[in-house]
């Protein structure tokens, strides 16, 4: 079975950073990757050691925790909106990462915020948007794991 590779738009998703932010840590040599045909990949093993990163850690918890925040002190929404924070003790990171990313990417979902935290045993998902599309998005990963 081929490994799945991730591009910058994966670690967009993943990591709450920005497309520039990301390629500023690839010039700087803290993310390491291979262009393929002008376009990044990343293999589990070298998103996971940039994640663990401590010139990177802390940008990556402070945008998973603005996600939070900012959905608990906007009290002026004007659509319905919600966050939910997943916990999955019993589950592999690289393979949770791989469900959200490449399901969020295939374009179904539109309007969804989504980090994931690896770094600790737990593998935690944050994911904050419609709530059609949020809970949406958790059943089909229920069903697709088999929990």
């Amino acid at each position: 079975m081929e490994e799945k590779l991730y591009l910058i738009s994966h670690l967009t998703l993943i990591t709450g950073l920005t497309d520039r932010t990301i390629r500023n840590y690839i010039a700087s040599g803290i993310l390491k990757g291979e262009k393929i045909n002008g376009i990044w990949h990343f293999t589990p093993e070298e998103v996971d050691d940039f994640i663990k990163n401590p010139a990177v850690r802390p940008s990556i918890v402070a945008k998973n925790n603005s996600v939070v925040y900012d959905f608990m002190l906007n009290d002026s929404k004007k659509e319905e909106e919600t966050c939910v924070i997943l916990d999955l003790p019993k589950a592999d990171v690289k393979a949770v990462s791989e469900f959200f990313c490449y399901s969020i990417n295939n374009g179904k979902y539109e309007n969804i915020n989504f980090s994931i935290d690896g770094y600790y045993k737990t593998p935690r998902v944050i994911l904050r948007g419609k709530p059609s599309e949020v809970f949406g998005l958790i059943n089909e990963y229920y069903k697709s794991s088999a929990v």
